[in-house]
């Protein structure tokens, strides 16, 4: 195919890298899997940092970057952005824009007629006022659907636990995430520093990821005097979210068995991750849509035990390979990590590596997310 007659793709999102998350890492892998099957890609998002450039060029990939007009709560909106939006779409064959995003309003209304949505989650806040950003959220996420061609989501569970979204089932695309197999692991599961059961978290360190019941399934596993110790890998300095930090810092900064080890470069994650003897993923609200950092673990052949909030319990119900419990119940998410550490046969590194990559796979991604820009 030559340059001329490639199919180009503009996908529109809030966040890209170097911001690090669940939506990044789905939206790195496809284009990956579209720049190698020769499709022309720009990325239209926020410059969330000024140390960022504003527009970058690498073989099929274009990312322009919209200057923030204001920002509230964990995001901003950007006039910029629906301005470039207006004069990038005439020139792409296929608008991808993944949800939420900010600047839904207006530019839904703005789009053209090949529009693919990638629906990954509703924003859940708890105080009255950024209750109406989650309605709006909501709202302009159903309008987002009406205009779509095509709906692709991560998972059933999650998506149709929303009002009214089973009227969009024929416009729907299943295409779950898949991270890449670690290879040449060793099948023994680590127990490292003077036989401590290692436990890891790794994600943002803010209040839907529920870290304080890990941190009281710490405690409780301290009462039952179980050596232990519980990494979490996250950015603490993250201000949006410094009064959560604070308050999570004071309430374990006299335990010897939780440390933070701040966040981690990509080449990091492998070190991390071979470290552990079990990964948690204690997810309290629908911030979290299902969690792909659970297939990271088991890529590295480590179990999972995480929430069971619609969405975050698909990886564990469909491989097995770790415990579902109840959100916010700290006694049976201890349980579940004792569980683990006294069966450690019962997880087997390369079986939890072949479970994972049965259901959660590059080809039947690349298959899928393919036929959605045919």
């Amino acid at each position: 195919m030559t340059v001329k007659n490639k199919k180009k793709i503009l996908i529109v999102t809030d966040f890209y890298k170097p911001h690090i998350s669940g939506i990044t890492t789905y939206i790195n892998s496809l284009t990956n899997i579209l720049a190698k099957n020769n499709y022309q890609i720009t990325i239209l998002t926020g410059k969330f940092s000024k140390e960022l450039s504003d527009i970058e060029i690498n073989k099929n990939l274009k990312i322009i970057r919209a200057k923030p007009l204001f920002k509230f709560s964990r995001g901003f909106y950007s006039f910029d952005l629906i301005k470039k939006y207006l004069v990038e779409k005439e020139n792409h064959d296929y608008v991808n824009i993944h949800y939420p995003l900010t600047e839904i309003f207006p530019l839904i209304f703005f789009s053209k007629k090949k529009l693919i949505l990638n629906y990954h989650c509703i924003p859940d806040y708890k105080s009255i006022f950024l209750k109406f950003i989650s309605l709006y959220f909501y709202s302009f996420g159903f309008l987002s659907m009406i205009f779509s061609n095509r709906i692709s989501i991560f998972c059933e569970d999650y998506f149709y636990s929303f009002f009214a979204h089973n009227f969009f089932r024929k416009k729907v695309e299943i295409i779950p995430p898949f991270v890449d197999i670690i290879p040449n692991l060793n099948n023994n599961i680590p127990n490292l520093n003077n036989n401590k059961l290692i436990i890891g978290f790794l994600g943002r360190v803010c209040v839907e990821k529920g870290i304080e019941n890990l941190i009281e399934a710490s405690f409780i596993l301290e009462k039952k005097r179980i050596k232990h110790l519980v990494n979490i890998a996250g950015d603490i300095k993250d201000v949006r979210f410094a009064s959560y930090v604070k308050k999570i810092l004071t309430k374990t900064k006299n335990s010897p068995n939780i440390k933070f080890i701040g966040k981690l470069k990509e080449s990091q994650k492998r070190t991390f991750f071979s470290s552990l003897n079990v990964f948690v993923l204690p997810s309290i609200n629908s911030f979290e849509a299902f969690g792909i950092v659970q297939l990271e673990a088991m890529a590295h052949g480590i179990p999972v035990i995480a929430s069971d909030l619609k969405g975050v319990r698909i990886p564990i119900k469909f491989t097995k390979n770790g415990y579902i419990f109840q959100k916010g119940n700290s006694i049976e998410l201890a349980n579940y990590i004792i569980k683990i550490n006294n069966s450690k046969s019962l997880f087997i590194k390369k079986e939890i590596q072949d479970k994972c990559l049965l259901h959660f796979n590059e080809k039947e991604f690349t298959k899928k997310s393919l036929s959605l820009f045919n």
